[in-house]
């Protein structure tokens, strides 16, 4: 009877699965916790300001507005950038992606769909819910609902939360 050896390939074999196992160990607690998550600022309620720009009558428009805080004072500027699209015979909706610029605290991304109540392109008296997208700096992190709630012409409040 003969004993058989381990050969050569046996103990490549062997030593892959060792090294393939201690990666995976080694790994795993570095994809599980990367580190702390950043913290987000609370952002306060504030306006959008777009009455300064063109009304928005072409399929594709944009608009730059000021940002303020609740007491009416400039803190930022917001851009935006949208497109219309014709969802039924009475109702337009467009598709908008902003940003907010607060001044020395950072930037907010976010996207909407705007409901139009008629052809030149009048927000709907209810107001609308868009996503915030992420942020910069102070709001780096921030993710959920971006509420917008007409105030006048071209005027919203606008709550992250």
């Amino acid at each position: 009877m003969h004993r058989r050896v381990p050969t050569k390939r046996t103990f490549a074999l062997g030593a892959i699965g060792l090294l393939t196992g201690a990666v995976a160990a080694l790994a795993a607690p570095a994809l599980a916790d990367s580190g702390p998550r950043p913290r987000v600022a609370p952002v306060q309620a504030l306006t959008l300001d777009f009455s300064g720009s063109a009304a928005p009558g072409a399929d594709v428009y944009g608009s730059r507005g000021v940002v303020k805080d609740t007491t009416g004072a400039a803190i930022g500027d917001v851009q935006e950038l949208c497109a219309k699209g014709l969802t039924d015979a009475a109702k337009d909706t467009a598709f908008c992606h902003g940003t907010v610029r607060i001044k020395d605290q950072g930037e907010i991304a976010y996207s909407a769909v705007l409901p139009l109540t008629d052809a030149v392109a009048a927000p709907d008296e209810h107001g609308f819910t868009g996503v915030a997208e992420g942020g910069t700096r102070d709001y780096e992190g921030i993710t959920g609902e971006a509420r917008f709630q007409p105030r006048g012409a071209g005027v919203y409040d606008l709550n992250f939360g």
